[in-house]
């Protein structure tokens, strides 16, 4: 039985709190594991969660703000010191590959794992199989502090073909899973935390 399953791992945005962490979705679906915008923290959050560094065939990172990426070294680091057996691809904004090698290669650790990188500089398909498609849209999320994304094409969720994709329920690592907000219509399910956004609907998923 294929699995489809959105794991909140945190919803706090810049500051985390005593109930909630960073940024962190963890999307299964179909036994590929993509995981979304890792905050600080993200490694202990999957951990809570039941989530290990197995699950994982893709990181997408929206954009290079702290609160969506920090987690990113441990994350890396931890799925080369499990010796990960299958090839994990990254995917995020080229404007910010300065950042993502900054975090990538943030410590001394042993690399065991292939890791493939794959910045996005326009929309667009990045990656589909028959059960699944991972498509790229521009947004744009200013900051009084930092421009260099605020017009990058980010890293998108994964859909299937054609198919139904409804989520009728999430749940978050802490068990908060009313932090989440969950509007739904027939043709649309979306979780919303954070100013980031997982749409899913019939035929489309987008962040």
């Amino acid at each position: 039985m294929s699995v489809r399953e959105l794991v909140v791992l945190g919803t706090a945005s810049q500051v985390p709190t005593r109930h909630r962490n960073h940024n962190g979705y963890l999307l299964r679906w179909d036994g590929q594991g993509f995981l979304f915008d890792p905050g600080e923290g993200t490694q202990r959050q999957m951990l809570r969660a039941g989530v290990a560094a197995h699950d994982l065939n893709r990181i997408c990172i929206t954009h290079f703000h702290g609160d969506h990426s920090l987690g990113l070294a441990g994350v890396i680091q931890r799925i080369n010191l499990d010796k990960v057996p299958h090839p994990v691809t990254a995917h995020y904004p080229r404007s910010g590959q300065r950042f993502f090698d900054r975090l990538r290669y943030a410590t001394a650790y042993r690399e065991t794992v292939d890791i493939a990188e794959a910045p996005i500089s326009e929309d667009g398909v990045i990656a589909a199989t028959g059960g699944h498609t991972l498509e790229a849209a521009r947004l744009s999320h200013p900051s009084s502090r930092t421009a260099t994304a605020s017009s990058s094409p980010t890293a998108a969720a994964c859909c299937p073909n054609g198919s139904p994709c409804t989520a009728s329920r999430g749940r978050t690592s802490d068990g908060s899973s009313g932090r989440a907000c969950w509007t739904g219509s027939r043709s649309t399910t979306s979780v919303r935390s954070g100013g980031a956004a997982v749409r899913l609907r019939h035929g489309h998923a987008a962040v």
